[in-house]
């Protein structure tokens, strides 16, 4: 029976890698494919299931940081080596070095992404498969949901995306549970790699897997995984919506010297969400992603009303390095480095006998 489980287990994994890989036009020896290896109990499941196919490239790669003790990341490493071994698959490890004077835990992520398209692309794999599962997304969508995020966090993990070096990234797993990739271990009797980090409540992705996650697993069925995948895709194609409206309407604008400028009846017809993504687009092509995190929906909902309610005077409000200004006909978006705010800012122009135009 429990064979049985793990075969079945195993065919599910591999219908959803051939589907993200081309679908089935494509033959498997076509498909050549990283997994990103890390040693635990997830990415060893993904492992084992995607090394049974068989003719098809399957290579394995842990990347290993410095944001845990030496001993821990080396047991890991020395892990997935083993595993690779275990199943007779191609392995690299490579290491990595995070900056300190940024966010650690965004930049160690970035930095591993970067390093598995280049390991993939050196090997001649078209793909990256990480472990996430369905666990994973529900955690995900959770929080940004209590983050207050919009239709781009909510919709929680893509199964693809591209990424560097003309890699895709792909996760065969969203649909799995966490108890299904323990159980390909277990069919292997391979013991994986184990992550105290994983239980430090501290974190906040910790925290929900050990106070929330358990009460709301209790009331799912075995069907839950693909309603969620379902969810999420629905959210992400209403994203896209959203996005391709914004870029039309920020194609509008006259940018130049640092300054972005709009009709704003091109925008008050628009739903706030547009609104929002078309400001966020012209944000970007200002700045780049610097910032990006003052750019949230709290943030630019001030912005959006105002715009929406067609002012009879001038407002202006700052976000983190820009300056926008809103009248009844205008939109404007400058470049602003002095005064940086972390949130937006309301700055009532004052009329001439001092007090607030409102």
């Amino acid at each position: 029976m429990a064979d049985r489980n793990a075969q079945s287990i195993t065919r599910g994994i591999v219908t959803r890698w051939r589907t993200l890989t081309g679908g089935s036009s494509v033959r498997d020896c076509d498909r050549p494919t990283l997994v990103a290896l890390s040693g635990g109990a997830d990415s060893s499941g993904l492992q084992i299931a995607l090394s049974s196919i068989k003719p098809a490239k399957i290579v394995a790669a842990h990347v290993r940081h410095d944001l845990r003790p030496a001993a821990d990341r080396d047991n890991d490493a020395e892990a997935a080596r083993q595993l690779a071994h275990k199943l007779g698959v191609e392995f690299h490890l490579a290491d990595i070095s995070v900056p300190t004077d940024q966010n650690q835990e965004n930049a160690a992520r970035s930095l591993r992404y970067d390093t598995l398209s280049k390991i993939a692309a050196d090997t001649g794999c078209h793909y990256v498969a990480t472990a996430h599962h369905a666990e994973d997304q529900l955690e995900t969508m959770l929080m940004a949901l209590t983050r207050g995020s919009g239709l781009a966090g909510v919709s929680g993990i893509a199964e693809t995306r591209r990424i560097e070096h003309g890699v895709t990234l792909i996760r065969p797993t969203l649909r799995s549970t966490r108890a299904e990739l323990q159980t390909l271990c277990d069919s292997l009797s391979w013991a994986p790699a184990h992550d105290a980090t994983n239980e430090d409540t501290a974190l906040e992705r910790a925290w929900f897997r050990a106070r929330i996650m358990p009460t709301l697993l209790e009331h799912t069925d075995a069907g839950f995984p693909d309603r969620l995948a379902s969810l999420s895709a629905l959210l992400r194609q209403s994203q896209l919506v959203v996005e391709a409206r914004a870029r039309e309407l920020a194609a509008s604008a006259m940018v130049s010297d640092g300054k972005a400028t709009l009709r704003c009846e091109l925008l008050t017809s628009e739903q706030p969400v547009v609104i929002g993504e078309c400001l966020r687009t012209l944000a970007q092509e200002l700045v780049g992603t610097e910032g990006a995190d003052a750019r949230g929906y709290k943030h630019l909902d001030p912005i959006i009303e105002c715009i929406r309610s067609s002012p009879e005077h001038a407002r202006e409000f700052e976000l983190r390095g820009l300056r926008v200004r809103v009248t009844r006909k205008t939109l404007e978006i400058t470049v602003h480095s002095p005064g940086r705010t972390d949130s937006t800012s309301d700055t009532r122009r004052s009329s001439s006998d001092g007090s607030p135009e409102l």
